[in-house]
């Protein structure tokens, strides 16, 4: 007997100084019994407003509709764990906390113990790391400059939209583009001032593009743009009319209008001038050039 009292004693000691929230409900009622001293500061619900309630009659768990679906389940398995379970506090704030249940007997009665941990300051330590990690993602392939997708992105998601291309049956455009006389630009205007016509380049391309599209800097002020699911005639159409933003492009630079700019651009397309990135790109490439030695300020198809 004296030592069924210590072991009790032992228990409802573990009970008032855990770290953790406990709940003890009578498993075959699901009627709360018991309540510890952690939960009931952890959600700010007095001892009463737990005690001889459902789980789901207490304000914290009102909003759960899988209560009474996991009191079942509970029922039936004996063990239940949640790892991310938003609880309501009684001043309305969120909290995610870590809900793990089990079964068992106490004599000859059958008790559910409810295990509930805090872990918002975890859960908010793992989405900033996420936003970290995803942030450090996104300006890995990007171009600082003019916000594009840089050089390497372009080779990667070039090659995977080829490939689905190829597996759909569909057909994929390509427009490779530079600045007309941007050397000579650079040269009389200074660095700055090619970086100012760029970034205004790439946000002209960004605000001309659809979501599905891929615009690039290709390298110095060469830019590729990735058509998915678009014909040979319609890349062409689209290269026509970036062709003709870029003319109305008004570009401000230390207080200055920027003389307009005109681009050379080539057109490729999948399948016709290539199924590979480097044959594609090299057609394209090659389009490119031929507007160049045409007089600039056109459009050139492959092939």
């Amino acid at each position: 007997m004296q030592k069924l009292k210590d072991s009790e004693l032992r228990y409802r000691r573990l009970f008032e100084t855990a770290q953790d929230g406990i709940l003890i409900l009578d498993a075959r009622t699901g009627m709360i019994e018991d309540v510890n001293p952690y939960l009931i500061k952890m959600l700010g619900y007095s001892h009463e407003e737990f005690v001889k309630r459902k789980l789901w009659e207490v304000g914290a768990f009102k909003d759960i509709e899988a209560s009474k679906d996991a009191f079942e389940s509970l029922q039936e398995d004996k063990y239940i764990r949640y790892e991310d379970l938003p609880l309501k506090t009684h001043d309305g704030r969120l909290i995610q906390v870590e809900f793990v249940s089990n079964v068992y007997l106490v004599g000859s009665k059958k008790v559910i113990q409810c295990n509930i941990r805090d872990i918002t300051a975890h859960k908010h330590a793992q989405d900033a790391l996420l936003r970290s990690e995803a942030l450090l993602r996104e300006q890995s392939v990007r171009d600082h400059l003019t916000g594009l997708f840089n050089r390497r992105y372009l080779e990667e998601t070039l090659e995977r939209e080829l490939l689905r291309a190829e597996r759909k049956e569909l057909p994929l455009g390509i427009i490779m583009l530079d600045v007309d006389d941007f050397k000579k630009f650079n040269d009389t205007r200074g660095h700055a001032a090619g970086d100012a016509i760029l970034r205004g380049l790439g946000t002209m391309l960004i605000g001309h593009v659809r979501g599905e599209d891929i615009p690039s800097r290709y390298g110095g002020d060469e830019f590729v743009i990735v058509l998915p699911d678009t014909s040979r005639e319609v890349s062409r159409e689209r290269a026509e009319r970036l062709c003709e933003h870029a003319r109305h492009l008004h570009i401000q630079f230390e207080e200055d209008a920027l003389e307009a700019i005109t681009l050379s651009m080539g057109v490729a397309s999948f399948p016709e001038d290539g199924a590979t990135n480097e044959v594609i790109l090299a057609a394209v490439d090659g389009a490119l050039y031929q507007a160049k030695r045409q007089g600039r300020n056109q459009v050139v198809m492959a092939g």
